[in-house]
């Protein structure tokens, strides 16, 4: 073994086997990884490729004709080509890759600022699960490494300064392609840059300090650098804004201890290091980790930023007043070795898996029968959210004829009311928005009580049921209840 790796394997032991466990959580449970976004991503990728940037919606049929600004079109293109090319494998190795990348970054960035292997492990492991549900493979999955390394290269410009922290300006360029957490990664920029002129740094003479901290104030408008331009500041204000997306997607409620257990702990552990040995941070650090924490308790899927935060800082607290007790070198080598070979068989392992053992989770059955029932020209589905992309991207001839999909921001105020009664099986009128649809497509996961519910009702008849999809028939309402369901722009 050459000494360089020697070394490298014998001080970074613990490091690489923590990245190595991240990775391999992530591989083996690759299969439960595709949900509903991951569908939408990689059906939205189509969209684009076959017809260029979508300004309406053509895809579902509730929202037919509504203003879409695709703020992830890159991202869905990347994935959608991947799979088109070298099968779903090709893409889901991509969101492992993408997801262990940025956790890689982030103890590299906690390494390099001092805090010792075992704390490092350890910090690691808590936030290996403390957000599960950010493992699902959608357009969000390219936004953790470019958060990452924008809070890397902030940190270290805020211990540092150096031109160097002007590379984070084209990360948020692509970033804006990418996925909306760009404007987090915009606020995080821009923060450095106040610190800078708030409290310019001793170390730090040199004219350019003006130039850095104008570049970096400027840095939120690098959010619209996107072929939709100023469209999507409306797109922010109404994903970011909006209260009516937590009525349907758990992920944009508040987090509360029973949906993510983990958070407070940490959070209170993180709040009591700062106020203890918050000198060993930045004024940027420091805030920085509040900043990601505020998030974090906004919104369910933000945690995952707290996440990413915490692992590069909290060891370095934690670290700041421990005397640091040397390595096992014996075992170290031969555990970073491990590791590291464990790294490179991930990847082999999940090229080598066959497309059907990710699709173990839906059943391709359940397509051959929606295929034979929706023959017919202009038949129409209204299917569960977590299905209808899945459904769309196995039959592409469904296009414009499946209710909704996962994209609420899309519906109006009048059809997520009418929605939210149907899950709830609110009022006489409750299964109102499955009648214009003559076949009906059920999760077992999330739609048991409508599933016995529906099929009670006159008329509906089961023709496919599994251990996960059930698909029911019936007749379609007369014309004159199809008003009910006019979209989002009539």
């Amino acid at each position: 073994m050459p000494p360089i790796l020697s070394r490298f394997l014998g001080r970074e032991a613990l490091p690489l086997a923590l990245v190595a466990f991240y990775a391999a959580v992530l591989a083996g449970l690759a299969q439960f990884e595709l949900v509903g976004d991951s569908w939408l991503t990689l059906v939205s990728g189509r969209e684009v490729v076959q017809h260029g940037l979508p300004q309406h919606d053509q895809l579902m049929a509730l929202s037919h004709g509504a203003r879409w600004v695709d703020q992830q079109w890159l991202a869905q293109v990347v994935f959608y080509e991947l799979a088109h090319l070298g099968g779903i494998q090709a893409a889901v190795l991509l969101h492992v890759l993408l997801l262990a990348g940025a956790f890689a970054i982030a103890v590299t960035a906690a390494r390099r600022r001092g805090a010792s292997p075992t704390t490092v492990l350890w910090v690691g492991l808590a936030c290996v699960f403390l957000a599960p549900w950010a493992w699902q493979l959608r357009a969000q999955s390219f936004a953790y490494p470019l958060f990452a390394a924008t809070l890397w290269l902030l940190s270290a410009d805020s211990r540092a300064p150096s031109r160097r922290v002007l590379l984070v300006l084209p990360l948020l360029a692509v970033w804006a392609n990418l996925h909306g957490s760009v404007v987090l990664g915009a606020g995080l920029v821009a923060l450095r840059g106040l610190t800078i002129v708030a409290r310019p740094d001793r170390g730090d003479r040199s004219p350019t300090w003006a130039l850095r901290a104008g570049c970096l104030l400027a840095a939120p408008l690098l959010a619209l650098a996107s072929p939709y331009g100023t469209a999507l500041l409306g797109y922010y204000r109404h994903m970011l804004g909006s209260p009516l997306l937590s009525r349907f997607v758990q992920e944009w409620g508040p987090t509360t201890p029973a949906k993510a257990w983990l958070f407070y702990p940490l959070v209170i552990l993180a709040v009591w290091l700062l106020g203890r040995n918050g000198g060993a941070l930045t004024l940027f650090e420091r805030a920085a980790l509040l900043a990601t924490t505020l998030t974090g308790f906004i919104a369910l899927r933000h945690v995952v930023w707290f996440e990413l935060a915490a692992l590069m800082f909290l060891p370095v607290l934690l670290d700041a007043r421990r005397t640091k007790s040397a390595s096992m070198q014996r075992l170290a080598r031969p555990v970073g070795a491990l590791a590291m070979l464990s790294l490179l068989a991930i990847p082999f392992a999940l090229g080598a898996a066959p497309a059907s053992w990710y699709d173990r989770q839906l059943p391709t059955e359940a397509t051959a029968q929606l295929e034979r029932s929706t023959r017919g020209a202009g038949t129409t589905v209204f299917a569960s959210e977590t299905l209808a992309d899945w459904l769309l991207w196995q039959e592409p001839s469904l296009r414009g004829r499946i209710a909704y999909d996962v994209r609420f921001e899309l519906l109006s105020v009048g059809q997520l009311d009418r929605l939210s009664a149907y899950h709830r099986r609110s009022g006489q009128d409750w299964a109102a928005p499955t009648l214009p649809f003559p076949v009906i497509v059920l999760d077992r996961r999330v739609d048991s009580l409508l599933i016995g519910a529906l099929r009670t009702r006159a008329g509906v008849r089961a023709t496919f049921s599994d251990r996960r999809v059930v698909i029911l028939r019936q007749a379609p309402a007369s014309p004159s209840r199809r008003p009910f369901y006019k979209s989002k722009v009539e």
